[in-house]
């Protein structure tokens, strides 16, 4: 059974977790304290949105991660509870696309600028802002249909092969783009592959990404709230053809953003968490 959401309880050592490469499991805990230990790595207890005597945590899983059995640890005062966690292939599907031949094999002179841009983005990434600006579930930055979804195997002009870091909506140009939630816009300027982005702090280790943007309604330094208008879809960067591309990153590592907005709203539904 796939368990995405989690309840800790005084039987938790009869149970284990089940996770999949390229998503985020999300942990529910009866204390908003301490740490999860996975590998060498220790992931902050957050406090639940909407129940400050509960805790919950992030449990990103790389894409590329193989499968495998390991085991989490919760040390929190007075307990250490250890659990079994398993990860497990997702079944992603295949794409093949036809891009500009420059985005696929980037002319000598563009290759500094993706690895600045690269260095850029991931420093916001690993930042850790210890402070939560959300306090409601999240929404789609767009109500429009996909046309790409997340992790999809993806070969470009028959050679070049990646995978889909986020979701792609249907956007005509212009479409408005609206903030999934409140936060900090902590980047906002044209970038060689996803052309025009926006980056999007909503503290904890949490980012929300927005590609291939026309225009930029907001700056750096923002303060945005949920559903406010800070962009225009496009066709920029590496793409096919005009469309939004979606992205979440938790703690540095690209999550399936539905999977994990699914996950986060269902905190605020208080009945399917007394189930």
């Amino acid at each position: 059974m796939r368990l995405f959401v989690f309840f800790l309880s005084l039987s938790i050592s009869l149970f284990g977790i089940e996770a999949f490469n390229g998503k985020t499991s999300l942990i529910l805990l009866d204390s908003p304290s301490g740490v999860i230990a996975i590998g060498d790595k220790n992931i902050s207890v957050l406090a639940h949105p909407s129940d400050p005597t509960r805790g919950i945590a992030f449990i990103p899983i790389d894409y590329y991660a193989p499968s495998s059995e390991q085991n989490i640890t919760w040390i929190a005062p007075g307990k250490t509870t250890v659990l079994p966690l398993s990860i497990l292939p997702a079944p992603y599907p295949t794409e093949t696309l036809s891009v500009d031949p420059s985005k696929v094999t980037p002319p000598p002179e563009a290759q500094e600028r993706i690895a600045r841009e690269r260095a850029e983005a991931n420093a916001i990434y690993a930042h850790f802002t210890p402070i939560r600006y959300w306090n409601k579930p999240f929404i789609r930055p767009i109500e429009s249909i996909t046309t790409s979804a997340y992790g999809s195997a993806r070969t470009y002009n028959g050679s070049l092969k990646s995978y889909h870091g986020g979701i792609d909506f249907r956007a005509l140009t212009p479409t408005e783009i609206l903030a999934s939630n409140d936060g900090i816009v902590v980047l906002a300027h044209d970038r060689y592959y996803s052309g025009g982005t926006i980056i999007i702090d909503h503290g904890e280790g949490l980012y929300t990404c927005y590609f291939h943007l026309s225009q930029f309604n907001v700056r750096v330094g923002d303060k945005v709230t949920q559903g406010q208008n800070i962009a225009l879809s496009g066709a920029s960067g590496r793409i096919t053809g005009p469309h939004l591309h979606f992205g979440v990153m938790v703690y540095g590592i690209q999550a399936d953003p539905l999977n994990l907005i699914t996950q986060i709203n269902a905190l605020f539904d208080t009945q399917k968490e007394m189930l």
